[in-house]
């Protein structure tokens, strides 16, 4: 009997360690979400501005190389350069950017705006050269003459959020004129929802994962109690009389069996945190979450709680968490910055890109055809290299759900030092073929491509990694090809 209490409150102990552990471990989950959280935000934000500056510097190197230093008076002269300039200004115009223009002040009147050069292409819409015009944050414009760099602001109060980048264009140290781009931040604005939203689940679990601790800590002090009673029943019985050792026995028995039942599920509770679930991609773990909480608020409701349920839900959720601590740590890996060269194969880095979309993909019912042939080695950089590869999958998937091909698949194919990304969506038409690997050039301008993947993709390989990203067209679609330089350390 001693042994049998013994071990049940090793087992109670265990379990409060597990409980502080399950504890601890959402807070440090939660702390380096946020901190990626933070950090994916702000990347996002600055690559957006950077990349508008990179246009604005463009037009404005093209404005000041294609005028004077009069930049007013030589528009003003020759109205054909400003149909030139406005029609390269077009160029930028899509649904990312609402508008792209040129103004200046009046040097007869400096509290006033005027147009240069506007790039709509709506007639009703368009500003002609000279025109006032009257800025809606005229204190931003202000700054720019002021402080002579570039400056943006938001518009929260539009339906949707727009940010205005103004880019002074600076002749012998005077800012001459503005060049104005009006961009949507509709992306970054999904990126914080979407990491809002998952925050909010976090604290939802910490406040569970909190609960359940103080749940087992009252069900450890009732049963510690309850061994106590038991030491003091065992006291009582060895002083029995022998005409009671009958029922002594038979409350003893009794006795076992609850302590069996105890230790029973106190080994079922271990055994529930080591199970692994079947892989789910974020949305799937996330909903289980999020139903499973939902149901121990309404067991509490209705005060229908069991030991029994506590033991389950909190199982279900302590495996759904380290599912999405796997999940959150493959996506840290794939994305963090390395800029140190490793050896690598072709299948570790096609396992690695694979970690992120292979179920997105085989949800959408396409086929992955895996035919790995390759074990050289390359020295090379392996972050890079999988985001390539992720790009050219992720390519494939768009084609083949844009074109409704029927038994849609995707091949991967190694050999040598070639990797290969095939699809059966037709091909790549041959009037295009030879852009997909410009700057701006995409396919997917109604879904607001910009245009940068391809170019992007090809000059990791070919400037950062020495290699060649080539494509052609086989019998049934687009084969994407890389090729790198091994280090033949591979049998």
């Amino acid at each position: 009997m001693i042994k049998i209490l013994k071990k049940r409150k090793l087992t109670t102990y265990i379990f409060n360690v597990v409980a502080l552990v399950v504890l601890l471990g959402s807070v440090v989950m939660y702390v380096s979400f946020t901190k990626t959280s933070n950090f994916v935000q702000d990347s996002n934000m600055y690559s957006n501005i950077e990349y508008i500056d990179n246009i604005t510097s463009n037009v404005a190197k093209l404005i000041l190389k294609s005028t004077s230093s009069d930049i007013y008076h030589s528009l003003e002269k020759d109205k054909s350069l400003r149909k030139h300039l406005e029609e390269a200004l077009t160029l930028l115009m899509t649904k990312r950017y609402r508008y792209v223009y040129v103004v200046d002040k009046d040097n007869e009147d400096t509290n006033k705006f005027r147009f240069l050069l506007d790039g709509s292409t709506n007639i009703d819409d368009k500003s002609e050269f000279k025109e006032d015009y009257v800025p809606l944050n005229l204190s931003q414009w202000e700054k720019v003459y002021k402080i002579k760099k570039s400056v943006y602001f938001k518009h929260k109060e539009m339906k949707n959020l727009w940010l205005t980048y103004l880019k002074p264009i600076i002749i012998n140290g005077e800012v001459k004129a503005i060049v104005a781009i009006d961009f949507s931040l509709e992306d970054h604005k999904s990126i914080t929802t979407s990491l809002t939203m998952l925050n909010n689940i976090f604290e939802l679990f910490i406040a569970f994962s909190f609960f359940i601790f103080l749940v087992i800590i009252a069900f450890s002090y009732i049963d510690d109690k309850r061994i106590k009673e038991l030491k003091l029943k065992s006291k009582k019985i060895a002083e029995f009389n022998k005409t009671l050792q009958t029922k002594i026995k038979e409350e003893v028995e009794k006795n076992r069996q609850k302590d069996q039942q105890i230790i029973q599920q106190g080994r079922l509770a271990q055994m529930g945190e080591m199970i692994s679930m079947i892989a789910h991609q974020w949305r799937q773990p996330l909903a289980a979450i999020s139903s499973t909480s939902v149901a121990l608020q309404l067991k509490v409701q209705l005060h229908t709680l069991k030991d029994e349920d506590v033991v389950e839900l909190s199982g279900n959720i302590s495996k759904y968490v380290q599912h999405l601590s796997s999940t959150i740590d493959d996506f840290r890996e794939f994305f963090k910055s390395n800029k140190e060269k490793k050896d690598v194969t072709y299948d570790e880095l096609i396992s690695g890109a694979l970690n992120i979309i292979e179920i997105s993909i085989l949800n959408k019912n396409i086929a992955l055809v895996k035919e790995f042939n390759s074990k050289m080695v390359f020295h090379t950089y392996s972050n890079e290299i999988k985001q390539v590869i992720l790009n050219l999958l992720k390519n494939a998937e768009d084609v083949l759900l844009e074109k409704n091909i029927e038994n849609p698949k995707i091949v991967i194919k190694t050999y040598d030092n070639i990797l290969e990304v095939r699809d059966n969506a037709g091909g790549i038409p041959q009037d295009i073929i030879d852009k997909i690997f410009d700057p701006y050039f995409s396919t997917k301008k109604e879904k607001n491509g910009t245009g940068l993947g391809l170019y992007m993709s090809k000059t990791i390989i070919n400037d950062h990694c020495g290699g060649t990203l080539s494509v052609k067209n086989d019998d049934e679609g687009a084969v994407f090809t890389i090729q790198l330089n091994a280090l033949n350390k591979g049998s």
